[in-house]
């Protein structure tokens, strides 16, 4: 079995500075993040909790007052721009480290959550990975809750998408940037690499409707982020909601699937796990 592959470091870099103007689907909504709240406001007394990544919406969430939560991110980048948070528990920590090797003893955790986690691991073998050591830290009975970014399982193509946005049928670039990180899936070996999905972009760019333009959700902020993506080798992966099933059926039992009611938000359900004995 293969390790999964390195996060390139310039990604992180390069895109932290534009994280607040991300929205949904690539930011978590009310609707995912009352998911998060409800499994914390369901914690015993004293619970441990790790998040992967650092999330705001996470992070921030009404945490019972006792929790100890520790945050383990792996991006000096995106440490230095986002800890300590603005909103999160009173005993809460980060830690710098690969969510493939943790620094937790086994079976110490009540839950571990975080979203869009999956996304830079190659499938099935890097997804395995980081499964298998979510399930080394988490007690028997631990939950699991991810967000995750699926592909649908009837492809569309980036002409597909193009036509849609000149047709005034996509709500913003970052439900564009969803579209077309699904719609390049492959083409250029496993994955989508991030600078196909600014070249599929920069094609089509001259297609926004002019009455776009500047307005919420297609402001130039909120455009940089898919800019940002020029020259970037990174990969995201993104599994059919079947793939990603399969993938955890060895080390977890399913609770719920939840879904918001944003745009796309068929593409990006948070699941609630059990830990298998």
């Amino acid at each position: 079995m293969s390790e999964a592959p390195e996060v390139p470091r310039d990604h992180f870099s390069r895109i932290v500075a534009q994280w607040s103007h991300f929205g949904p689907p690539l930011r978590p909504s009310p609707d995912d993040t009352a998911v998060v709240q409800r499994a914390a406001s369901a914690l015993g007394p004293a619970a441990r909790v790790v998040v992967l990544g650092l999330t705001p919406e996470i992070i921030g969430c009404a945490w019972p007052p006792d929790v100890a939560l520790l945050a383990v991110d792996h991006s000096p980048a995106m440490v230095s721009a986002l800890w300590p948070p603005e909103k999160g528990p009173v005993n809460s920590r980060v830690e710098l480290a690969d969510w493939c090797s943790m620094p937790v003893p086994s079976g110490t955790i009540d839950l571990v959550t975080g979203d869009g986690c999956y996304v830079l691991f190659d499938f099935p073998d890097g997804f395995a990975a980081l499964t298998r050591e979510v399930r080394r830290v988490l007690r028997p009975g631990g939950r699991y809750l991810i967000r995750v970014f699926l592909r649908p399982d009837n492809p569309e193509t980036v002409e597909n998408v193009a036509q849609a946005l000149a047709d005034c049928a996509i709500g913003s670039v970052h439900a564009l940037k969803l579209r077309l990180l699904a719609a390049v899936h492959g083409a250029n070996g496993p994955g989508s690499r991030l600078d196909d999905v600014w070249r599929a972009w920069s094609d089509m760019s001259s297609r926004l409707p002019e009455h776009l333009r500047g307005v919420r959700g297609w402001t130039a902020e909120e455009i940089v982020g898919v800019e940002s993506y020029r020259g970037m080798e990174a990969r995201y992966f993104l599994p059919t909601l079947d793939e990603l099933r399969q993938a955890f059926s060895h080390w977890f039992v399913e609770v719920e699937c939840a879904w918001g009611r944003h745009e796309l938000a068929d593409r990006c359900p948070t699941l609630l796990f059990s830990a298998a004995p």
